[in-house]
Formats: structure tokens, sequence, C-alpha cells
């Protein structure tokens, strides 16, 4: 191996945080992964931070060990994760109560008493964001009111990155991608906001330093190099929030493109000249990894971990359980496009874009003697996509059509999924070759930052080029009969939430 400088960058996900070693060319030389489970309980999730710090020494020691070996000198690290979740810190790094997670949605309660305090309209014309217990000022405001003493002692309260940048640094420290998420930053002006922050009851104090995405914040702890063997002087860049990353790594970089990152849960980001809002507040605009820049995006909250969780509970019986995704595609190819007529609403932790609602649930509809395992199972997939087309079409509307889908995440690698996407879709998809289109984007902006490329463009097409694996296209023959299922899904969830079933059944 004849290279001999390398940039790590560090990726905190909902399932797994990975370091990956790039060169600058965007040659991934070596991946090491640690795998982690949050705690569900009902409407909440929780994460021990412990699992991420653990994670990241363990994944950094092997990267360490590996450069070592191959005479390879990492010269930064890079860190993008999941956003909106919440970890009450003391001022020495100890972490004071689980980080309560961006899919937990107990907080609904707070977001009630801020309405009174402050429109939803206002909120959202000034953050970008609805008022809603996805984002971290309503869990940290339940915070403040259900577990007073952690709050008070808190020095800081920060996001999954912050926490990985303070264990490399010693730092207290976010950027505006992860602020866009907490409902406490202007995102005209990339700020924290006195009358949002006053709204939420919250002490501004308890708020990390914001920088821009793409900021040097600093070389490694002692912890660190004590744990991983590293160099002390290797730099750390704060990249971003993982689906701003991923924008960057699927090229929405100009004008009409949009990308859909499908992993734990799915999202829609498309690229935004300007601050743009929709008049109904049903998707979101957030700070881009590119300084001073946005997006417009949707989010569904569980897309990938609907179909983890069926075959986990469907598949037990297989004696090979290396082999229990390969039956799981096979059985969803014996299926029909639409399922059998059976409709999924993918709602298993609730909704986020387009309906916002907490209380709704997962619901397999239409269901017969006559379905199959594998109709069940096709079934998920095409209700993931029928709740992103939905979203695709409420992004056009505000920042023109598209014509072209830039895909990436773990599904993709299913060509039948990327086939019912672009049928629901009615829209050409492109999957690209890699499914680490976060961590690309993580090193684009580390690039961009430390001066190898003058702008982002220039480093996608440096490092990814015309990566694509393959397009897939629109079949006529299964347009129609998609076009008619996403109504009556829509339909469905409707009649349901008028009813209020989700309510009652939440009560009860």
């Amino acid at each position: 191996m004849s290279v001999n400088k390398a940039i790590a960058v560090v990726d905190v996900g909902t399932q797994s945080l990975r370091t990956i070693l790039y060169t600058k060319d965007g040659e991934a030389l070596y991946t090491a992964q640690d795998e982690y489970s949050p705690i569900f309980n009902g409407i909440e999730v929780e994460q021990d931070p412990r699992d991420w710090k653990n994670a990241l020494i363990s994944t950094l020691s092997n990267a360490s060990s590996f450069a070592s070996k191959h005479d390879i000198t990492i010269e930064t690290i890079t860190v993008t994760s999941q956003r909106a979740s919440i970890i009450p810190i003391s001022k020495q790094g100890k972490v004071l109560y689980n980080a309560i997670t961006w899919q937990d949605r107990r907080s609904y309660k707070q977001c009630d008493k801020v309405k009174e305090t402050l429109s939803m309209k206002a909120i959202y014309q000034k953050t970008g964001l609805r008022l809603d217990s996805y984002f971290s000022a309503p869990k940290i405001m339940w915070l403040k009111e259900n577990m007073r003493e952690i709050y008070n002692d808190a020095y800081k309260i920060i996001g999954a990155q912050d926490y990985v940048v303070h264990i490399l640094t010693n730092r207290f420290v976010t950027d505006h991608t992860q602020a866009a998420r907490t409902l406490l930053m202007d995102i005209h002006s990339f700020s924290w906001d006195k009358d949002l922050i006053k709204a939420f009851n919250l002490d501004e104090s308890i708020l990390p330093e914001l920088v821009a995405p793409g900021t040097s914040v600093g070389t490694l702890s002692d912890f660190i190099t004590s744990k991983t063997g590293l160099n002390k002087d290797i730099d750390v860049v704060i990249a971003g929030g993982d689906q701003q990353c991923a924008a960057l790594g699927l090229n929405v970089l100009r004008p009409g493109t949009l990308e859909a990152n499908i992993g734990t849960g799915s999202f829609i980001i498309a690229y935004a000249e300007e601050a743009v809002f929709d008049e109904n507040m049903r998707v979101l605009c957030s700070a881009s990894a590119i300084p001073g820049q946005w997006i417009v995006e949707a989010g569904l909250l569980t897309s990938g971990n609907i179909y983890a969780w069926f075959k986990n509970e469907f598949y037990k019986d297989l004696p090979d359980n290396t082999k229990t995704f390969e039956t799981i595609n096979t059985e969803v190819d014996a299926s029909q496009p639409g399922s059998n007529g059976l409709i999924l609403i993918p709602h298993f932790k609730g909704s986020a874009a387009p309906y916002w609602n907490p209380l709704s649930k997962g619901m397999f509809f239409n269901a017969t003697l006559e379905h199959t395992r594998g109709d069940f199972a096709r079934s998920i997939l095409e209700g993931i996509a029928y709740e992103m087309a939905e979203n695709i079409e409420l992004i056009e509307q505000m920042v023109g059509y598209v014509d072209n889908i830039h895909a990436a995440g773990g599904l993709t690698k299913y060509p039948t999924f990327n086939q019912i996407q672009a049928d629901v879709f009615n829209k050409a998809v492109s999957a690209y070759d890699s499914s680490e289109a976060t961590a690309l984007g993580a090193l684009m902006s580390c690039l961009v930052s430390k001066g190898t490329f003058e702008t982002h463009i220039e480093a996608f097409d440096h490092l990814r080029g015309e990566s694509v694996k393959k397009t897939y296209h629109a079949q006529s023959k299964n347009v129609a009969n998609y076009i008619k299922l996403v109504r009556t899904k829509k339909h469905l969830y409707h009649a349901i939430n008028d009813s209020h079933i989700y309510t009652y059944m939440t009560l009860k």
C-alpha cells in the first residue's frame, strides 16, 4: 500500500458507529464498525451515550492500528452524526442521563405549552421547523420539567455529534446543521435565538458554542490519544448532520437536485437557493452542510428498521440467519407490484413529514387469508415509498420539478426496492455505487474546509464523478396502480386520524 496520508470519518448512526479511513481522492482504505441498539419503551427512545463512547474508542483504535501497520498518517478526523438527540453533560464531561434520541416522542405535551407563547407559524418562519417533539428543544424542556435536578446539574445539553467532538477535543461545540434541528436557531442568521429560548423556558447557557459546518474545532484530547494511540496533533473537523452530509455525498449541490436516503428512517432532501417555507408547514427548511446555504427536507421516522423488524419477527424459522434477507427478498420478488392490495402505513414510531403526528401508528390494511408473507414484506417497501412520494410532491411545490432522484442507503442495495421507488415516484431513480453517502459528504466537507478543493461541487466531481451504480426508470404498467394506492393510503390515514382513533388508543 503506497498511500501515506488519510482522513478518518466518524459517522455516528442510530444502529452503529463507523470510522472510515479515506484518501484525499475518496478511496476507502479501512472501515471499523461497532453496533449498538437504542432502548425502546413505547414512545420513549433512549441511548446510553457510553455506547457511542466505547464505539468511538474501539473503531479509532482499530483504525490507528491499521494506519500504523501500513505506515499511514491520519491527518484529520471529521465527525458527522444523527441529529436531534439530547445529552445532559457536566463541565467535566460526565453524562448525567441517557441520550433522549431523535425518535423519542414523549415531549409532545411540551409542544402544546409552547404554542401558548409562540405560534406554530412564527416558530416555523424563524426556524424552518415545525413545533414537534421530534426536535431537541421540547426534549430539553421535558428534561427540565421532569428531571429538574439533572437539568440543573448539566453544564451543557448537547447532541450525539457534539458528544463525540467533546470526547475528541474537550470542547462543547455544535454546528449550524445540528442547531437547525433544535427549534432554537434562527435559520436566517444561523444563530441561537433568544425569543425561542425564552419560549421553551430554557437557559441559553445550557447550549454549546455554535460554529459553521466544516469548522476545525481542535486537536485530540489526552484521553483519546491514550486510549487509541493516535497522534495528539490530529485536527478535528465538525462536518455536520448526517442527512446534510449525505446530501453532499449524493450531489445535491445545484438547483433541481433531490436525494432520497433510506436508512433507519428515510430522508428526502432538495437543494434550496434560499430559505423557503411550506404554507402548511409540512416540510422543513434546514441549514445545509455548505456554510451559509439551505436545504429543504422531509423525513420518515421509520423505514429500514421496519423491514429489519419484519425479518426478525417473521423469519425466525430460518436455520441459516445469514441468508435471512436473501430469503425475504426472494419472497418479495415473488409478490406482485401492489402487494395484492395490501397497504402499509409506516408510522411505527409516529409520523414526521407530511403528517407530523406523534400518536399515529403503523398498520397493515386490507389483509386476507390469501396474502403471503412475501406480500407483507413487499407492502413494507411500498408503504415506505408511498410516504416518500407524498413528501417529494410537496418539496417540488417549493423548489420546482425534479425528474431524477439520487438514492442511497441500506435498502438501495436491493434492486427491487429501487424499482419500486421509480414506479411509485414516476421518476428515474439513480442508485449510487456506495451506501456511504453520509461519510463521503463528511469527507467532502473536510476537504473543502482544508482547501483541498475550492467548492463542494469540485470535491464531488473529483471524489465521485459519475459513480451511479444503476438508474431505474418507471415502468408505465405499474405507475397507474401505484397512483391509486398512494391515494388510498392517504385516505386511510385521514380516516383513522379524523376519527381520533390514534388519540383513543394512546390514552387507552
